[in-house]
């Protein structure tokens, strides 16, 4: 049984498979299985994963209809062998020392493994690393609230799974899998079910031990250039996330409040998204609104009732 097994779903990622896989095999650990899924890829990503099995044999290919990356990492949840799941995007690289950093900060007594990453743009700018190397442990509370707060610990790191390692048996015991409903943010949800779920100490090592590259053609870049109806489904997951929490929590603690203010943000920034790009889709701010009201409680929105009487003044009279 390998350590960890490294999942990495695929989809039409030619032009920077290649480094990923190569930044993989380069690593100085190497007790691992590597699950290359492809998600129905239409260019060469498929052929490329397939030579590297040839030359490797702790590779394996998995190929699948099309189905998003949520279905193709539940795929490689379900054929992993490793004591640890470790995700990887195709189109980064984990740093050359990225796996032993993690594997030597793991022990009994933590369920999450966290290091920190480095943010490059597309011109190879970095916009985001840390040189400084600490370890911090992490208790279940502060582990949910720097899910939403980055805590002061040098990333705003919502949920990126790249960042961490999983047990494997409890993400099996608890049947965790990535939600294929949620476009964006699915991956948050994930962490957040996990984290909540289990004892929830995590080790962090602000060490990068990840590259995430910047791509304009990225999910997240189209959102931030139009609206689009997929961006949406990052509000249901952050109420999800609120869920989990709630079951958690005492209702009054730091952890509810700061995942009450993670949905009510992220309406926010759906509204603004929605008048931005001037559509008239009362149906939809109706729903959002009837959603985020009954998230929130009476008491939270009135303690926030001047920024929102601000935002509503285009919003679409909902009665509770």
């Amino acid at each position: 049984m390998p350590l960890i097994t490294i999942i990495v779903p695929v989809y039409n990622t030619e032009a920077y498979l290649p480094r990923c896989l190569d930044s993989i095999l380069g690593q100085s650990f190497t007790d691992y299985e590597l699950l290359l899924v492809d998600d129905g890829s239409t260019d060469g990503s498929g052929a490329i994963c397939d030579a590297y099995a040839e030359k490797d044999g702790r590779i394996r290919v998995l190929h699948k209809e099309n189905g998003g990356v949520s279905s193709a990492r539940n795929l490689g949840i379900d054929n992993a062998k490793g004591q640890w799941l470790y995700f990887v995007d195709s189109d980064d690289e984990i740093l050359p020392d990225g796996l032993v950093t993690l594997v030597d900060a793991a022990s009994d007594e933590v369920d999450v493994v966290m290091g920190g990453y480095e943010d490059v743009d597309e011109q190879g700018n970095k916009s985001c690393q840390t040189n400084e190397n600490r370890s911090l442990r992490l208790s279940k509370r502060q582990s949910v609230t720097t899910l939403y707060t980055g805590y002061g610990l040098y990333y705003y790191y919502m949920g990126y799974p790249w960042m961490r390692l999983f047990r494997n048996e409890l993400v099996k015991q608890f049947g965790l899998r990535f939600d294929v409903d949620i476009a964006i943010k699915e991956d948050s949800l994930f962490v957040m079910q996990y984290v909540c779920r289990s004892n929830g100490i995590t080790q962090y090592i602000t060490k990068p031990v990840y590259r995430y590259y910047q791509r304009h053609d990225s999910a997240m870049g189209r959102a931030k250039r139009r609206f689009d109806s997929k961006f949406v489904s990052s509000f249901f997951a952050l109420v999800k996330m609120k869920h989990e929490v709630d079951a958690s929590f005492p209702s009054c603690s730091e952890p509810v409040y700061v995942a009450k203010q993670g949905v009510l943000g992220r309406y926010y920034v759906i509204i603004s998204m929605i008048d931005d790009c001037q559509l008239e889709n009362d149906t939809l701010r109706t729903e959002l609104y009837r959603v985020m009201h009954k998230e929130m409680g009476s008491v939270f929105l009135f303690k926030v009732r001047r920024k929102l009487r601000k935002l509503l003044k285009k919003q679409v009279c909902y009665e509770s």
